[in-house]
């Protein structure tokens, strides 16, 4: 297999394989290890003043919910039609808990996510907010866009063009990760249904771990500059040069497909 290769500074730092997916996610960061044929899960976000914890995932899962303790606190069932769920909390939850949810599908594959209860928000500062300052508030709200609609970067993404070449990502949790470079018309098929964690460093740099079917691991970062489009960077989040397969080495721009 061809790993990915980063042309600058020090990376590849390897993860562990795993048989389920995990996750953690917040506003800012989230972790995500998805597995071929994972059960899809995702969770609205959780406050100190939330009675229950609700989300979408894959249809006639059982949603578990564990404390920091690993101890099963609630558990509900998501629509055998629609994938919601709402699974009734024991209590309301201090900020800064550590919620465990998980998504269980029959076959013995689950998926979960690490979920950090935030505080309450303020309904009174945003009535509180003048016509004259709509326009900030607007560019902050714009700014967030990103954090707070990515959780994955599930999806093709296809890279712009560097002296003739191209690549593409494709990143699901049936399939794992699959890398693509593209010379003209011919296709390399770099990398197959890599099993991949997503480890956000902040509200729009992730790292992402890849390990390969025959173990090889690798490690590359990326930086969303929109919730359609990203680019490769090293991990102090700087644009740096890079390359996959035979692909020259280039700062490439992946937009969502």
């Amino acid at each position: 297999m061809k790993k990915l290769v980063i042309l600058s500074g020090s990376l590849i730092a390897a993860f562990s394989l795993l048989g389920a997916g995990a996750a953690t996610q917040t506003q800012a960061s989230a972790k995500t290890t998805v597995a071929a044929g994972s059960p899809s899960l995702s969770i609205n976000k959780i406050y100190s003043n939330s009675a229950s914890v609700s989300g979408k995932a894959s249809k006639g899962v059982k949603i578990i919910v564990e404390n920091s303790k690993k101890k099963a606190i609630a558990h509900s069932t998501a629509s055998k039609t629609t994938g919601k769920y709402t699974v009734k909390l024991p209590a309301k939850q201090k900020t800064g808990t550590k919620l465990y949810v998980y998504a269980k599908a029959s076959n013995g594959h689950y998926f979960y996510r690490i979920m950090n209860v935030q505080a309450a928000s303020s309904k009174t500062t945003t009535k509180k907010i003048t016509p004259k300052k709509a326009a900030s508030t607007k560019a902050a709200v714009h700014t967030n866009t990103v954090s707070s609609n990515l959780s994955t970067p599930t999806g093709t993404w296809k890279s712009t063009t560097q002296k003739g070449w191209l690549m593409k990502f494709s990143f699901s949790q049936k399939t794992g990760l699959n890398e693509y470079t593209y010379q003209g018309k011919k296709a390399t098929h770099v990398l197959s249904n890599a099993r991949y964690s997503v480890d956000a460093k902040g509200a729009s740099f992730w790292k992402i771990n890849v390990t390969a079917k025959g173990g090889a691991k690798s490690t590359f970062y990326m930086r969303f500059t929109s919730n359609k489009q990203f680019v490769l960077v090293n991990s102090k989040n700087q644009v740096i040069n890079t390359s996959v397969g035979k692909a020259p080495a280039g700062h490439y721009t992946f937009n969502l497909q």
